[in-house]
C-alpha cells in the first residue's frame, strides 16, 4: 500500500511539473531585492523600479525585462475579493471571487511569456493618473463575467469600491503551489498600485552564469546596498 500510494504521488508531481504554470521558467532569471531593506519608501520606490529595468535592458542577450511584485510560486502573494460593478455592499459574503493579486510592469507578460488569451498588456502611460485597469486570467472571466469574451471592456471592483477595467485577459497559471487547484487571478500596473515587493524577471537567450553577474554589477551601480538574490527561474520553483 505503501508502495503504491507513493508512485500514485511521484506521478501526480511529475504531471505538475510538466503542467502549464502560466509562464515559461526556461532561459528567464529572477533578480529579487527589498527596497524597504535599503531605505525605499514612497515615491522613491517607483522611481529605483523603474531605473531597474531600464539598467538591466541593455544588457546583450536580454530580450525583455519585466518587474512583479511576487513570483508565482514564490510562496506568497495577496489575495483580495472582488466583486460585480453592480454590487453596492462590498462584505465578502457579497463578493463575486476571492482572487490571487499581482502587481506588474508593462513588459512583464512578455518576459515572463505569459499569453494574452485577447486584450492588451499595460503601458508606462497606465500610472497613477490613468483610468485603473487591470489584467485578469481566464477563471477570473468566466467567475466574474460568465466568459472571456464577456469580461473584455468590463468593470468590476475591488475590496475600497475602486472600479477597475479589464483591458487584458491572460492565460490561467500556477500562482501559489503547484498543486493548486485553479484559481482566479487579477495582474495590477505597479505604477496604480505600487509596492516595495520586487522582483525582476529577465529573458534572455544567454547563458545563466554569464548573465547573473552582469545583472548584479548593473543594479549595484544604482545603489550598492539594494540586497539582490539572482537565481535561474527553474532554480526558484
Amino acid at each position: 500500500v505503501l508502495v503504491t500510494s507513493s508512485l500514485v504521488a511521484v506521478r501526480g508531481l511529475v504531471r505538475s511539473m510538466h503542467a502549464n504554470f502560466g509562464f515559461e521558467a526556461e532561459n528567464a532569471m529572477l533578480a529579487d531585492t527589498s527596497l524597504s531593506m535599503a531605505g525605499y519608501s514612497g515615491d522613491r520606490v517607483l522611481g529605483i523600479q523603474r531605473r531597474m529595468i531600464d539598467a538591466v535592458k541593455p544588457i546583450p542577450g536580454v530580450k525583455s525585462v519585466g518587474l512583479i511584485s511576487v513570483i508565482p510560486l514564490g510562496g506568497g502573494g495577496a489575495t483580495e475579493d472582488v466583486f460585480t460593478d453592480q454590487t453596492t455592499d462590498l462584505k465578502r459574503s457579497n463578493a463575486a471571487a476571492h482572487v490571487q493579486e499581482f502587481k506588474v510592469s508593462p513588459e512583464y507578460f512578455d518576459a515572463a511569456e505569459t499569453s494574452l488569451l485577447t486584450g492588451r498588456s499595460f503601458s508606462w502611460d497606465d500610472d497613477k493618473d490613468a483610468p485603473r485597469v487591470a489584467v485578469i486570467n481566464r477563471l477570473f472571466a468566466v467567475r466574474v463575467f460568465g466568459s472571456v469574451s464577456n469580461a473584455m471592456g468590463r468593470y468590476y471592483k475591488r475590496e475600497d469600491g475602486t472600479r477597475v477595467q479589464v483591458v487584458g485577459i491572460a492565460e490561467d497559471g500556477k500562482y501559489y503551489q503547484l498543486t493548486e487547484d485553479p484559481r482566479p487571478a487579477m495582474f495590477l500596473p505597479f505604477l496604480q498600485s505600487p509596492s516595495n515587493m520586487t522582483c525582476l524577471v529577465v529573458r534572455s537567450d544567454r547563458d545563466p552564469q554569464q548573465l547573473a553577474p552582469e545583472i548584479r554589477s548593473r543594479v549595484r551601480e544604482l545603489d550598492p546596498s539594494l540586497p539582490l538574490n539572482i537565481q535561474t527561474w527553474t532554480q526558484g520553483l
